[in-house]
């Protein structure tokens, strides 16, 4: 952790331009982003969408600037009365860097919500600051034994800016929280809550846990942003990620942004923790490893956009190398001139932007490729570890306002994310950092999402995978926790090979919005002969969902 200290240290500038914190994972402002992104096509800064979480500034000074080209007359489409809706909820959530000064008529106690979204606000010469209060409560029953089932947060979030220089954010919640079976079994296997670190059993069946994250940000020139955080991220335009998911615990990373012309380039250091056994003792300290990215995005014309993704993960033994803080270089030549024995991964990916109400998208991910047999693909041989995503938004379906489809087919083939040495396979925490599954597996996902009133929210979700599972202790490419040397056999793995298993999850939810960014939810969901549901009240904080 003081290597990626010590670097964070020294790229800090002497003199620093307007920095601000980033929109958390999960918010109701990604879905609005995503449909002006559709609906703009062309839009220079809304086109690079992969790379997530967004910069709160620049997102909300681009929505600002669509707004007013909108008042104008001057957008060449129109929005619905719910995009304006959200616009004005987004301008007004991140009055930090909007011009659209909104303060509520009846502040409660003349003092919390004199800005509508903000509990608590500061408004000072070279300071502000905004203290929310986090709260998620959903109470409801699952049919497979369980009985009830829970979610019980607690926490707050603050975020701010100091001389309009220097960005930060805090997030802090205590959490308990009852799941069902499915995911009890996932805690079992791996000793890891989904999304979380450390955590202890509380009453029966059921857990608890800190949820503490944090950052800082700095413009570092011109083009340059610099983050120095304990948080997530996520690349990828789908609802899942091959490159990188928020689906695991959270981790500290340095990310270095460019973005300069029709490029967007990011350069990440991480430090993740290597798998550890069940029931490992809590005053150990558990093994670390490094992981560093690029990801380099290129608007090629006014619809399309590219992507090229590589990634290596490091066994934190040695240390962090410095030869890896070379930002341009490929990271596998180093890799072999240092004769190191971590994983390497490379990726491309697409979106095209068409006729203004659809979007195109794809990842394709290659663990290992060994031409002579690629070209005998059928042979199935293990080395073949390569991953393919393709997916498609559709919005405002049969010109039905704010009614948007999601398309998306994944398919992972056996063994890829994993290593001869299990320490480097692509996970962290005991969780996988792609898709939550892990490999071995294809997947189909619809997801539709109406917004039919302003403050009406429903969302349903049909998912259904095959993925194959170790057959009698022989890995067969599903678990990214075992090396792949403890294969049976060289040739012969297909999605599906091993225990071929099927999985089915359906949810619908609706979520009404009292205030802004506080919420009433009511959630159904089957996963394969299990049904269960919530009711809840939420403030400030994303949906927890268990889909896998």
């Amino acid at each position: 952790m003081k290597n990626l200290y010590w670097v964070a240290f020294l790229l800090f500038p002497l003199s620093l331009a307007a920095q601000s914190d980033n929109i958390d994972l999960g918010n109701k402002q990604y879905n609005l982003l995503d449909r002006l992104d559709i609906r703009t096509q062309n839009d220079t800064l809304l086109g690079f969408t992969s790379f997530k979480p967004y910069s709160r500034k620049k997102m909300t000074e681009r929505v600002q600037w669509i707004d007013s080209m909108d008042q104008k007359g001057l957008l060449p489409f129109r929005l619905t009365p719910t995009d304006k809706y959200n616009i004005r909820q987004m301008l007004s959530d991140n009055w930090e860097w909007s011009s659209n000064d909104v303060y509520t008529r009846k502040p409660l106690l003349g003092v919390f919500y004199r800005r509508p979204g903000a509990f608590y606000a500061v408004n000072v010469p070279d300071f502000k600051l905004t203290i929310n209060p986090v709260l998620n409560l959903q109470y409801g029953a699952a049919n497979d034994g369980t009985g009830s089932i829970y979610q019980n947060t607690r926490g707050i979030v603050l975020r701010g800016v100091i001389a309009n220089k220097v960005g930060f954010y805090t997030y802090l919640t205590d959490n308990q929280e009852r799941d069902p079976a499915y995911v009890r079994d996932f805690v079992t296997k791996h000793d890891a809550v989904p999304g979380a670190g450390f955590y202890k059993d509380f009453s029966t069946n059921a857990y608890d846990y800190f949820d503490a994250r944090g950052g800082i940000f700095f413009n570092a020139a011109k083009y340059f942003d610099i983050q120095f955080a304990y948080d997530k991220l996520f690349i990828g335009n789908g609802y899942r990620s091959l490159f990188l998911s928020d689906f695991s615990s959270n981790y500290l990373y340095l990310r270095i942004s460019t973005r300069i012309w029709k490029f967007d380039y990011e350069n990440i250091i991480s430090q993740t923790i290597a798998p550890f056994p069940p029931f490992h003792l809590q005053r150990e300290l558990r093994p670390q490893n490094y992981m560093m990215m690029h990801h380099l995005s290129l608007q090629v014309t006014r619809w399309l956009n590219l992507g090229f993704y590589e990634n290596i993960m490091e066994d934190g033994s040695h240390g962090l190398q410095l030869s890896y803080l070379n930002p341009v270089i490929f990271y596998r030549s180093i890799e072999q001139q240092l004769g190191s024995v971590g994983k390497a991964n490379i990726g491309f990916e697409v979106k095209a932007n068409i006729a203004k109400s659809v979007q195109v998208y794809g990842q394709l991910l290659i663990n290992e490729f060994v031409t002579k047999e690629v070209l005998h693909y059928r042979k199935g041989n293990f080395a073949n570890k390569q991953a393919f995503q393709l997916g498609l938004k559709y919005i405002d379906v049969f010109n039905i306002k704010n009614l948007d489809l999601q398309f998306e087919a994944n398919y992972i083939r056996p063994f890829t994310y994993t290593n001869y040495d299990s320490t480097t396979n692509f996970t962290h925490y005991n969780q996988p950092l792609a898709h939550p599954m892990g490999a071995n597996l294809k997947e189909f996902i619809g997801i539709l999402r109406y917004q039919p009133v302003p403050r009406l929210y429903i969302t349903g979700k049909l998912m259904h995978n095959l993925q194959g599972l170790d057959s009698a202790g022989f890995n067969m490419g599903g678990d990214v926790f075992r090396s792949y040397n403890t294969r049976p056999r060289d040739y012969g793995f297909f999605i599906g090979s091993g225990i071929p298993t099927k999985t089915t999850y359906a949810a619908l939810n609706l979520s009404y919005e009292l205030i802004p960014n506080t919420f009433l939810d009511l959630n159904t969901t089957y996963r394969t002969n299990v049904f269960f549901y919530t009711l809840g009240f939420r403030m400030n904080i994303r949906q927890r969902e268990f889909n896998f």
